[in-house]
């Protein structure tokens, strides 16, 4: 029996992490802020979702008033 090291294991699933592009954290806030993706079309762009546009969009605003009508800016 092969005993590995701590090292050892953590390298190989980080490359195994890194060859599975199905996984990871990044591809699930992609899907999460993007449309689903065409299956037809694996290369078109995805635009944003809307509730992501529109929690965007308020938050920008919310920073803004806050920054003006506190004489930040």
């Amino acid at each position: 029996m092969t005993r590995f090291g701590r090292k050892q294991v953590h390298g190989g699933l980080g490359q195994y992490i890194r060859n599975r592009t199905d996984i990871g954290v990044g591809k699930g806030l992609r899907d999460a802020v993007l449309e689903p993706a065409n299956p037809f079309e694996p290369k078109a762009t995805r635009p944003p979702r809307r509730w992501f546009v529109l929690c965007f969009l308020l938050a920008a605003m919310a920073f803004g008033f806050f920054f003006y009508f506190n004489n930040l800016l």
